[in-house]
């Protein structure tokens, strides 16, 4: 058992078993010999697809911003803590931020959210029409009238953070989406 953790530890420590889960479990749980960086990958991941706070979806994207992450549709980049990749594009941006376990598309990401009206927008929620989303940061000025996102845009723009008219978006044909699995 000990061979087995020093070459899992020795493994995960360059990177070796990244994105594979389960594989450096070799001891019972609450072992006194169970190494501690395994646990914590396992923390990390379980927590992909789940309960996920605005002020982390916020983070999120702004890594991505950050980092200029260049658009594709078929290019793929790292997370924050590089735990999963996601497609460059709009809905693989929002999926990221959102910490989803795959990057969706702008037909499923309605799927995982519900549409509320343009007053309730908080911060993480997206805007999305048929083709295209974006994703909420906050509003721009307290008349609400304008709005500060983030997206993927296009491939002549990248990553974009900039403010928008409420009337551009819904004369886009946007509607705002609430993740279901956001707090706070």
């Amino acid at each position: 058992m000990r061979i087995r953790h020093a070459v899992a530890a020795t493994a995960l420590s360059l990177g070796l078993l990244s994105g594979i889960t389960g594989i450096a479990q070799a001891a019972p749980e609450g072992s006194e010999q169970e190494p501690v960086g395994i646990q914590q990958v396992d923390a990390a991941a379980a927590s992909y697809g789940g309960t996920i706070t605005r002020t982390e979806v916020i983070s999120r994207a702004k890594n991505w911003w950050d980092r200029k992450v260049p658009y594709s549709q078929t290019a793929y980049a790292w997370d924050v803590n590089h735990g999963k990749q996601y497609r460059t594009d709009c809905s693989g941006f929002v999926s990221m931020a959102w910490k989803l376990t795959t990057s969706r598309t702008t037909s499923t990401l309605d799927e995982v959210a519900t549409k509320i009206a343009w007053a309730n927008l908080k911060p993480g929620d997206m805007i999305l029409r048929n083709g295209h989303v974006k994703l909420f940061e906050k509003w721009a000025n307290t008349a609400h009238t304008s709005v500060w996102i983030y997206e993927e845009g296009s491939t002549s723009t990248d990553m974009d953070h900039e403010t928008v008219t409420l009337a551009t978006l819904k004369s886009g044909g946007y509607a705002p989406w609430k993740y279901n699995k956001i707090s706070g």
